[in-house]
């Protein structure tokens, strides 16, 4: 077991959106089914850090709102993993989401 931990970056865009976390997980820990597969669902609050046990294989984020979706895998591993989601201004697509690793 190893640790995630997803930082939604403070902006002004995108605060008011009710942003979703969806991190991969086994059947009986599930709270969605996403394309078949299982997933756990948190509140990502604008400023705030979520933290969760991952397995040590490869794990799929996606994070979700009303007006965007993004994806990341996480790479199979025992080291922790830490990530920073936010916004980014793109005058043709709106202000969609990025996430990097930190």
């Amino acid at each position: 077991m190893r640790k995630l931990s997803v930082k939604r970056k403070w902006s002004i865009i995108e605060c008011a959106s009710k942003i979703n976390l969806y991190v991969q997980c086994p059947e009986e820990y599930a709270t969605h089914n996403i394309d078949g597969k299982n997933f756990r669902e948190y509140r990502l609050k604008n400023g705030k850090t979520v933290t969760t046990d991952i397995f040590d294989e490869e794990t799929l984020i996606y994070i979700d709102s009303s007006t965007m979706n993004v994806s990341y895998t996480v790479a199979a591993g025992t080291e922790d993993v830490n990530l920073l989601a936010k916004p980014h201004y793109n005058f043709a697509q709106g202000n969609p989401f990025t996430i990097e690793k930190i």
